[in-house]
């Protein structure tokens, strides 16, 4: 957790000799391979460990873990759900199955789950604080729900006040109340007041960026690689703010870096592939380093649609096409929302650019018929993709409402940007 990786490799190698168990060996294995970035192999040793030993659910902790690292939510999700049939009150698996179902879509068992975590444990704060994220994103933010979400946080920074996470917290209830300054000035304190801490300025950048200050979320985001460059979210922050403050040139080495770092997770090489595409016009390039994604996970849905994504964007439309229409094939029987509707929309727009205004609708009218899976959840997110849905349909009054509901409900910075100036747009047809 400190990122000194060396040293806990040691400890582990040296814990080996202490026992003869061949699941703690493999267990200690998968310890070592995730300090080592061999997330792929610390899957496999995990595995083996739950396999001589399923009723341990230290082995099934360990590989339910490295799954979500590795963002493999289905995955993630079979290793909880075993722990979950040993103990069905176990913290690690609750909580953390929560974060794989909400990535799959499936929200109403997301939502069962950390609302028990919840009654088990009231005193917990990573408990508190994915209840009241969740109910902040869904907009309980006024009135009685509002005061709700407001007494969750207060109880988590009496329990912790110098942690980052539950600054975050609070911030992210302010700025789902419009109340942006407030937000950004408890994040600035913090940071003020905690110089050297790196998630502070994550936070904080992140902070920035969903309000649209985006220079100064810049040489925030930059401090918290500074602090912490070993970090896989950072690098993610990296790719898309500095890309939006203008500053490719401070970019370019930190993504070569941010291969190295993480040569197994998918999501690293499709988003550098997106920005080498997007940002920087190197298309060959960018679409080489994104099919990595495809080839780390095969199976995966996502890694599919993300690729897809990037060829679009490289104006290859008939390999977008059949990349979004292949992660198709792989989405989980249940859930799969919020993907899935993006790669709906993807697909009718670029059926559109080809003159194929059949399929072009097929899609773009099962995006919608998904959106309503996420309204009670992401209720912005899912009004901004009704809006490019309605929109590829043409029906302009339908996707000026949407859009105008997306900003209602907060629709964060750089996203509102696309959609005021797309409202302007349509509202210049009318």
């Amino acid at each position: 957790m400190m990122g000194t990786k060396a040293e806990a490799i040691e400890i582990y190698k040296s814990t080996r000799n202490l026992t003869t168990n061949t699941a703690t060996h493999q267990h200690l294995m998968g310890s070592i391979d995730t300090c080592g970035k061999s997330c792929l192999e610390a899957a496999t040793a995990f595995a083996e460990a739950a396999s001589l030993e399923p009723d341990n659910p230290a082995h099934w902790h360990g590989l339910g873990l490295t799954q979500l690292s590795l963002e493999a939510p289905v995955a993630a999700l079979q290793a909880f759900d075993a722990v979950l049939k040993i103990n069905p009150n176990d913290i690690v698996a609750l909580t953390h199955s929560y974060h794989a179902l909400m990535a799959i879509g499936d929200f109403e068992e997301a939502w069962r789950r950390i609302n028990l975590s919840l009654e088990l444990y009231p005193q917990n704060i990573s408990v508190l604080k994915l209840v009241a994220d969740h109910r902040s994103r869904q907009g309980l933010v006024e009135g009685e729900e509002g005061k709700q979400t407001k007494r969750l946080i207060l109880t988590a920074l009496r329990l912790a006040p110098d942690a980052a996470d539950v600054i975050e917290s609070l911030a992210l209830y302010h700025l789902n109340r419009w109340e942006w300054n407030q937000g950004i000035t408890v994040l600035r304190k913090f940071v003020e007041s905690h110089p050297s801490n790196p998630s502070g300025w994550y936070y904080y950048a992140q902070c920035l960026f969903y309000t649209g200050d985006f220079e100064v979320a810049a040489d925030a985001i930059l401090k918290a690689y500074d602090l912490y460059p070993e970090h896989e979210e950072i690098y993610r922050a990296l790719c898309e703010i500095l890309p939006t403050a203008g500053r490719l040139a401070e970019l370019r080495l930190l993504m070569e870096k941010m291969l190295e770092q993480f040569p197994q997770r998918w999501n690293v090489w499709v988003t550098v592939g997106r920005v080498l595409v997007e940002s920087f016009g190197e298309v060959e390039r960018g679409c080489a380093v994104a099919v990595k994604a495809v080839q780390l996970q095969p199976q995966m849905a996502e890694a599919w649609f993300r690729y897809g994504r990037v060829l679009a964007l490289a104006g290859r439309s008939r390999e977008a096409i059949a990349t979004l229409e292949t992660g198709w094939q792989w989405l989980p029987a249940t859930g799969g929302y919020l993907p899935s509707v993006a790669a709906s929309v993807w697909l009718g727009e670029i059926y559109r650019a080809v003159k194929d205004v059949s399929k072009s609708r097929h899609w773009c009218h099962n995006a919608c018929d998904r959106i309503q899976e996420l309204m009670d959840f992401y209720p912005a997110t899912a009004y901004y993709w009704q809006g490019r849905a309605l929109s590829c349909l043409g029906n302009i009054s339908g996707a000026t409402q949407s859009y105008q509901n997306a900003l209602s409900n907060h629709l964060f910075y750089p996203v509102c940007l696309e959609v005021e100036a797309t409202l302007q747009r349509l509202q210049a047809i009318v």
